[in-house]
């Protein structure tokens, strides 16, 4: 799929697969590749161009621009035991597990700098020069210092220019998150149904960092001091159907 206009631009790829119950086990399986570019809508992290007088500066990757997704879910009737044993029966059949995995490539975010090299006070985020090809390596292990800031530099003083560094040049760190739950349900008489529930939220407990602080000449720029996720949450529950 592909959308233009003269503000945004958006193309896309989706794979969906789909595995019918067998066995007692339904998958549902999805890939996205994307690529969503435009020049406001708040993808200015303020709703105004860096630059009024030439709003096109500020062309480049969306705000929510994820460029890969991979979603899966299952559910797992776990089989009845074949066993005669009435306590082994009774203690591990009529169970069902549920998941979902989300796996995905880190949003973009913008360099600035809080200062007005032009001296306009446009409104917009402020961008340094670009003078080398910009890269990051944010994520695990790579906390600090994870920018490099060799590949910016401010404009020289009293000459008031904006600065040619694009809007959202880099990618943060990525995503990968695990839920699982686990569900029994006791029949307590025909159309009543006492159903026990297990919930797991990030089972791994696998820390998503957000993006990096991205203000240059600042002394924490490239340092992440925060996560997108919660820490693994777990919860009980019971649930009357009828």
């Amino acid at each position: 799929e592909v959308q233009n206009d003269e503000i945004a631009n958006y193309e896309g790829l989706s794979v969906v697969l789909r595995q019918r119950m067998t066995h007692g086990l339904t998958v549902l399986a999805s890939y996205t590749w994307s690529h969503t570019l435009d020049i406001g809508s708040d993808s200015n992290n303020s709703g105004a161009p860096m630059n009024p007088y030439d709003w096109r500066d500020d062309y480049g990757d969306s705000n929510w621009d994820i460029r890969h997704r991979f979603l899966t879910s299952f559910v797992y009737d776990v089989p009845v035991l074949s066993t005669t044993n009435p306590l082994v029966r009774g203690v591990f059949q009529g169970w069902q597990m549920n998941g979902i995995v989300t796996a995905q490539t880190g949003i973009p975010f913008n360099v600035s700098t809080g200062t007005d090299t032009a001296n306009t006070a446009g409104g917009g985020v402020y961008r340094p020069n670009l003078i080398a090809p910009a890269t990051d390596n944010c994520g695990d292990a790579h906390l600090t210092s994870c920018i490099s800031s060799a590949a910016f530099a401010l404009p020289p003083a009293n000459v008031y220019v904006y600065g040619t560094a694009g809007r959202n040049l880099l990618h943060g760190p990525g995503l990968f998150n695990i839920d699982y739950s686990l569900f029994r349900s006791f029949a307590i008489k025909e159309r009543l149904r006492l159903q026990f529930r297990t919930e797991l939220f990030n089972i791994l407990n696998h820390p998503n960092f957000s993006n990096p602080a991205s203000v240059f000449g600042t002394g924490t720029f490239g340092f992440i001091t925060s996560t997108s996720t919660d820490n693994r949450e777990i919860q009980f529950g019971l649930k009357l159907v009828f």
